[in-house]
């Protein structure tokens, strides 16, 4: 079994190519198995146009993926609307992300996305039923906490799905790596966390971002865990 990094690189780039391919390139180089991008209509999602200035054209998205395949980084994306997943299919995108807003909020699209028969990752931070909704065998759910920054402290008092062969991953929008690796010892085999050039930049996801050096301790702690967790057998119990 093989730990996937997700390196979110979601809104960070603020709509600037030359931070795109640099954010894919870092993220490559830091151990990253994919770059992630979130492909929105800021008035759908948002109510009004505070993030146009992160909103892609068809071309640029294709732009975005002939980068991502320059460095040999998976392009990965967030779909808001069937526009843009047609984009992505068009692309021949071989695995979705769907955000949990989505889920529950849009679930005519969810539906869409995971009929589709690509590999769908499902972020269940607003999700509050204990059933999963979907159990067709390309579906596949985050663990997450759908806020941004999320304080160690509120991280450890929340109550997360078990992992197993539907639950395989973590969506960490947390301050540092800790919380990351605690969930890959206790069984995650994805890891999805935003990534950064500068932890100072303006804007929310920044501060709870991963920058190069967390990227490349994650790359090899959280690697060497999976290491320990795959070869320790069952604990013996002292009578």
């Amino acid at each position: 079994m093989k730990l996937s990094i997700i390196s979110e690189i979601g809104i960070n780039h603020n709509g600037d190519f030359r931070l795109i391919e640099e954010l894919v390139r870092q993220s490559k180089s830091g151990g990253a198995d994919f770059a992630k991008f979130q492909l929105y209509d800021s008035v759908r999602v948002f109510g009004d146009e505070s993030r146009k200035k992160n909103e892609f054209t068809f071309n640029q998205v294709k732009d975005i993926k002939d980068i991502c395949d320059t460095y040999g980084i998976e392009f990965f994306a967030s779909v808001f609307d069937e526009e843009k997943l047609q984009w992505c299919l068009d692309l021949n995108v071989k695995n979705f992300k769907v955000a949990s807003r989505t889920l529950v909020k849009e679930p005519d699209l969810f539906e869409k996305i995971i009929k589709t028969g690509i590999n769908s990752y499902v972020s269940l931070g607003m999700w509050k039923e204990d059933l999963l909704l979907s159990t067709l065998p390309n579906v596949f759910y985050f663990n997450c906490i759908s806020k941004y920054p999320t304080s160690i402290n509120y991280l450890s008092e929340h109550q997360y799905y078990s992992y197993d062969n539907r639950v395989v991953g973590l969506s960490d929008h947390g301050y540092g790596i800790s919380n990351c690796l605690y969930h890959i010892a206790l069984g995650a085999n994805v890891i999805e966390k935003h990534f950064t050039l500068n932890k100072s930049s303006q804007g929310n996801d920044h501060i709870g971002s991963m920058d190069l050096k967390e990227l490349c301790d994650l790359r090899r702690m959280g690697d060497e865990i999976l290491i320990c967790r795959n070869k320790t057998k069952e604990l013996k119990r002292i009578p």
